[in-house]
């Protein structure tokens, strides 16, 4: 798969899972995921300035069929708003400011971090084309075992490093952390029920906002 441990003698630690196997059970999970829910939870800080955002919580849902992978989060704290990804258009919902961004993945990207779930959600093999992973080894977040991998883009990104916790009871990544030069987003899952979404379920009407495209 052209994987580069940066910095590692081997791809494995002593006593720990190899990145090999990390990859490929994470492959494979992909490969069966058709459908999830979730919990999911992330807060931005400003590393410069140390200053913390506050807390975004909402509900997930992701679905994948052939090409097509959708993603959708209401979000209940600190305020209503919600964000759907249906193949490479987007659309962020916000109720407070009367408005509906209508844009590609991409520029939604800029707005929340959420989005970037998609990555590692969808296709393990983009982690290979596009970052160069390695090891840090294992660790138990929230009582359930999990190894940390390094990732770093081969090419131009918005993101400086990635670091991803896979659960070693679905490998499925469970936390995630984006640095950026200024800041770094913490994103972490739970509740995950692995289960059928309905595609009516990312359809949304937004007609009584403000249209805002980008």
């Amino acid at each position: 798969m052209g994987l580069m441990c940066a910095g590692l003698p081997g791809s494995a630690r002593p006593g720990g899972v190899d990145l090999q196997t990390v990859i490929r059970n994470l492959q494979a999970a992909n490969q069966r995921l058709s459908g999830l829910r979730a919990t999911v939870v992330h807060q931005r800080v400003n590393s410069q300035l140390g200053v913390r955002e506050p807390q975004q919580v909402g509900t997930l849902r992701f679905s994948t069929k052939g090409n097509v992978r959708r993603l959708r989060i209401d979000y209940t704290e600190p305020q209503s708003k919600t964000v759907v990804v249906n193949g490479n258009e987007a659309i962020l919902i916000e109720p407070a400011l009367n408005q509906a961004f209508v844009s590609t993945t991409s520029e939604i990207a800029k707005k929340t971090a959420s989005t970037s779930l998609l990555t590692v959600l969808t296709d393990a093999q983009q982690l290979s084309d596009n970052f160069e992973v390695s090891l840090e080894g294992d660790e138990n977040l929230d009582g359930q075992p999990t190894t940390k991998l390094l990732l770093r883009p081969k090419g131009k990104s918005q993101y400086t490093r990635l670091e991803v916790w896979v659960s070693h009871q679905n490998w499925l990544p469970v936390k995630q952390v984006l640095h950026t030069r200024s800041d770094y987003t913490t994103i972490l899952l739970s509740n995950i029920r692995l289960q059928s979404i309905p595609e009516s379920s990312f359809k949304v009407d937004y007609s009584k906002y403000k249209v805002i495209r980008g």
